[in-house]
């Protein structure tokens, strides 16, 4: 009797796979980096290669653990890839806002990025939403012009969370400036009074 494999042992198995392979590649293109660092950018120093050190990276992928990240003697090299202390790319953040704007919960967002990464406590999902309320403060406070030649007033539906998830209107008001050009002034959820 032969014995198959699951569905999910088999996921497991590709996802393993695929995280391992973007290690490498990541690997291969931090070695490049350094070698073009220490033969362009050091070329009359005498800084040279120095090991490496390993971190953990949060990827679309899943966690890559234990990357091989390569150092010089000066320490004076840094990857392009990510920043010193980053933990995670990029992606994370846009997939916890896009979820946040669909009516996700914190909660529910934290558990999603938890069956991903590992532990992601819904603190942290916080943090960044509220990182999108205070770009939104500082939109909503920032100087307008004192003349528009034409003002537009819309609306569109989007889904927006309450105690459910309902299609509202979201009033947009839309101005051309003097120069001509088209700026977002404000917007309202729920009808012009």
């Amino acid at each position: 009797m032969s014995k198959s494999i699951s569905n999910i042992d088999w996921a497991n198995q590709l996802e393993s796979v695929i995280r391992q392979f973007v290690k490498e590649k990541l690997e291969l293109m931090m070695q490049e980096e350094i070698k073009n660092f220490l033969e362009i950018e050091q070329a009359d120093t005498s800084n040279m290669r120095n090991g490496y050190y390993q971190r953990n990276l949060d990827t679309q992928y899943g966690r890559i653990e234990g990357l091989l990240v390569p150092r010089d003697r000066n320490g004076e090299f840094q990857t392009q890839l990510f920043a010193p202390y980053q933990r995670h790319t990029g992606w994370l953040e846009e997939a916890i806002i896009r979820m946040y704007q669909s009516g996700m919960s914190t909660r529910e967002i934290g558990k999603f990025i938890e069956r991903i990464l590992g532990t992601y406590s819904p603190a942290t999902i916080s943090r960044i939403t509220d990182v999108v309320k205070e770009d939104i403060e500082k939109w909503c406070s920032r100087p307008l012009s004192k003349r528009y030649s034409v003002l537009y007033l819309d609306g569109l539906y989007v889904k927006l969370r309450r105690d459910t998830v309902e299609k509202e209107v979201v009033d947009v008001v839309l101005g051309v400036n003097e120069e001509g050009y088209r700026e977002i002034l404000d917007f309202f959820v729920g009808a012009f009074l």
